[in-house]
């Protein structure tokens, strides 16, 4: 199927669903379909040609559907502000060649029982925390595939099957959140982005081996998280938790048989964020300890030792449509001494402290319908850097175009931006939202 039937399919779905939903729910405000149909490319700029194709690492075209529905059938449904929302994906990969036709990303009902009640049940999208594309207490799943290749940012966190329980006061509010099925990140495997591999002790593509198994799902291995938040005097604060697992395959199973899986976590954190007096703008403090529940106090080098996480963030605007973003990011290794002698031959060592800076820089043209911006990952220890500039136009209500880049530098092959030197990318988005 050539590229303009493939688009023409995708509107032809559209048209399909467009109909078929005009004639829902007499007595209720028929749901309306929002969406957009996309078209991306994005061409390696330094190729170490070790993933399965060469020269670019996203060429694909993109239709999302959208429904929101709020039945009213029932007295009970109107009086609860029931809600029902669906969102899914038609995508079109070139690079995999594979059509998928149903890519669910939110399936979920919402209601209000009580005043001072929110529920949300099914395939939602899950995130809190204060920093600017860093997670401490965020523990949701990521797709850091999409994010290396220049999908759109909404494509970086992954929906999981989950119940939300919202209970608010005046003093504070409580999120209770049950997880019955694991879903973990999008990591780089080798086929589409290549990776530096402790297996291989280099950089590798479609040569690596490594499979992860994954907590079968079972009441016991059901996760929970717990966030509870409020403001006083315009200062933002929470107190989180998160009982589960690693959402990245950070334990060995089995070395020889390159045989990973995702290790159990507790992580309890808090954060603040608000205005700074005098100076202006907005300040944030994040901290978690991500405590590995299976590590033996770091004797177990197969395993990923706990760590304490720090987060430091300001943002200011300033005239004429310009806003700067400053971030500095601690991860310290809590048994560090057992750490290395449980080390052997071979293995590569990791810092007790490692650190990271980043800067965000916006600045809006054009009335506000050009967004020139970039983001940078700089880190002192790695001395790797991960450059996302990005240039954006809004033609039209509905549409949008984006260039832009994903230019990783750095010299270590083990560097955590360093080791995707070979991935690097300059990549468009053209879309059209209805």
């Amino acid at each position: 199927m050539t590229n303009i039937n493939k688009i023409l399919a995708i509107l032809t779905a559209m048209a399909m669903v467009s109909l078929c939903t005009s004639a829902v729910a007499p007595a209720a405000e028929a749901p309306k379909l929002h969406g957009f149909v996309e078209a991306d490319i994005g061409l390696k700029v330094n190729d170490d040609k070790l993933a399965s194709k060469n020269g670019y690492n996203m060429a694909e075209q993109r239709a999302e559907f959208k429904l929101r529905y709020f039945p009213d059938e029932l007295a009970i449904l109107k009086e609860w502000n029931t809600e029902i929302f669906f969102k899914t994906d038609v995508l079109m990969d070139e690079y995999t060649e594979q059509p998928k036709w149903w890519l669910p990303r939110e399936l979920y009902i919402a209601f209000t029982p009580f005043s001072f009640a929110d529920v949300k049940i099914g395939e939602q999208i899950l995130t809190w925390g204060t920093g600017d594309y860093i997670f401490i207490n965020d523990q949701f799943p990521k797709d850091y595939t999409s994010f290396i290749i220049g999908r759109d940012d909404e494509y970086l966190k992954l929906p999981s099957y989950a119940g939300r329980l919202t209970l608010s006061s005046k003093f504070a509010s409580l999120d209770l959140v049950a997880i019955p099925a694991f879903t973990p990140n999008n990591v780089p495997n080798g086929n589409r982005i290549s990776f530096f591999d402790p297996l291989f002790n280099r950089i590798v593509g479609t040569q690596s081996n490594r499979y992860f198994v994954e907590p079968p799902m079972k009441i016991n291995n059901a996760e929970v998280a717990a966030r509870l938040y409020g403001t006083v005097n315009s200062y933002e604060w929470a107190l989180y938790y998160n009982h589960g697992y690693y959402k990245s395959p950070v334990g060995y199973k089995n070395q020889q048989t390159g045989e990973l899986y995702y290790p159990e976590l507790d992580v309890y954190g808090a954060s603040i964020q608000g205005p700074i007096p005098v100076v202006g703008g907005i300040a944030n403090f994040e901290t978690g300890l991500l405590d590995s529940k299976e590590d033996d106090y770091a004797r177990n080098r197969l395993v990923q030792d706990s760590t304490a996480q720090y987060l430091v963030g300001y943002k200011r605007g300033f005239k004429n449509d310009f806003e700067v973003g400053l971030q500095y990011y601690i991860i310290q290794m809590l048994h560090y001494t057992a750490y290395k002698n449980s080390l052997q031959p071979g293995d590569i060592q990791d810092d007790k402290v490692y650190q990271q800076y980043t800067l965000r820089l916006t600045k809006l043209f054009a009335n506000q319908t050009v967004n020139a911006s970039v983001f940078v990952f700089y880190s002192p220890i790695d001395h790797d850097t991960y450059l996302r500039p990005s240039l954006s136009w809004k033609a039209t209500d509905a549409w949008n175009l984006v260039v832009g880049g994903n230019i990783f530098l750095g010299n270590q092959d083990n560097a955590d931006w360093g080791q995707f030197n070979g991935d690097s990318n300059i990549y468009s988005r053209l879309r059209y939202s209805y």
